[in-house]
């Protein structure tokens, strides 16, 4: 089975833009041309198709603890037993604009689910309480300090690696 990746066949040139875009998401198609060393238009054409494939997503990287929200947490949990419970669960989800973000896993926890709130109180009585009928056990994380910022460069460069290899040897 193809990957994601393999299906769009990046180059090195696919790989640079890339990498520069994870430095700077805002980059013009300009000051971009002249870091990799290429044209303009080529440029433009290539970031299009790459938006248009789905492989590069253009987002806002939001610092919330300066709009109050002080409190990030991390909480895995699982639903409890019926298809009731699990709709109100995904309803709760769904829902309440703290729980940014819920990925569903396999493991110990059916779902870990990322939640933004103003300070713990806040996260107890609109997060914890909600869902503790709804499941069948939850898992708290409140995160304390961020010791390594999300870096997709080492990360990007292993898939270049593995997929440029992987041509060169067709």
């Amino acid at each position: 089975m193809a990957s994601e990746l393999q299906k769009y066949d990046l180059d090195r040139l696919d790989y640079k833009i890339l990498e520069t875009l994870l430095d700077d998401g805002r980059i013009t198609y300009k000051d971009l041309a002249k870091k990799t060393d290429t044209d303009e238009r080529l440029i433009s054409r290539r970031v299009e198709k790459m938006v248009e494939k789905g492989i590069v997503k253009f987002t806002a990287d939001i610092d919330w603890s300066k709009l109050g929200f002080h409190t990030a947490a991390y909480i895995g949990t699982r639903t409890g037993i019926g298809e009731a419970l699990r709709q109100r669960l995904f309803d709760v989800f769904k829902n309440e604009p703290r729980i940014v973000k819920v990925d569903s896993t396999v493991g110990a926890n059916e779902y870990v689910v990322r939640v933004i709130a103003m300070d713990i109180r806040d996260f107890r009585s609109n997060i914890s309480i909600p869902l503790e009928p709804v499941t069948s056990g939850i898992s708290t994380s409140i995160i304390s300090e961020v010791v390594k910022k999300e870096d997709y460069k080492a990360l990007l460069r292993l898939a270049q690696d593995k997929n440029i290899r992987k041509k060169e040897l067709e």
